[in-house]
């Protein structure tokens, strides 16, 4: 079963058991550089949540795709960057499609009017998703700064995080049945 939800402090071991399973290739994508798992416990460790919005993807209860939106400043600015990952059995699902749609909605409905990813100029699945929400791009000595502008929410995004949250609480409201039936 597929649950995509918020993720919440107490993800934080999930989180990083996700990060763990990522490839070197995968590592180097998401962090810019090659990195090692003390590296991924410490980035896991330093999440400031009361800054950032997660959201995962929870495949037969376990995480294997994330995504975090980090507010740029002190406050809930209009301005925010978005980092995601995808386990590499789980990529070209739409997990990452589906966690990027999420956090969009969810900034957009929180008064962000732009939201950034940085990454490395030869991570294609990172762009091609990025293109599905049309963003500008800037292409600098192999780093990458895709720019998606965001509308000021309305009736239709509000909905659709609303929808997002009672797809979450049904999907889990049916697993704890079936959790029990077994």
């Amino acid at each position: 079963m597929i649950v995509y939800r918020r993720l919440w402090p107490t993800d934080v071991n999930a989180y990083h058991t996700h990060l763990i399973r990522l490839t070197p290739e995968q590592r180097h994508y998401r962090f810019g550089g090659m990195v090692d798992d003390g590296f991924l416990e410490r980035k896991t460790g330093d999440i400031d949540w009361m800054r950032c919005l997660g959201f995962g993807c929870f495949v037969d209860g376990e995480l294997r795709g994330a995504v975090f939106l980090i507010r740029a400043h002190n406050g809930w600015p209009d301005e925010a960057e978005l980092a995601i990952t995808v386990e590499a059995a789980f990529e070209g699902r739409g997990i990452g499609t589906q966690l990027a749609r999420r956090a969009i909605t969810q900034s957009r409905n929180r008064g962000v009017r732009r939201v950034t990813l940085f990454c490395l100029s030869d991570n294609y699945r990172l762009m091609a998703l990025a293109r599905k929400f049309d963003p500008k791009m800037t292409v600098d000595h192999g780093d990458a700064e895709l720019t998606i502008d965001l509308s000021p929410a309305d009736q239709i995004s509000y909905a659709e995080e609303a929808l997002g949250l009672m797809e979450t609480t049904l999907s889990s409201f049916f697993e704890s049945i079936g959790a029990k039936a077994a």
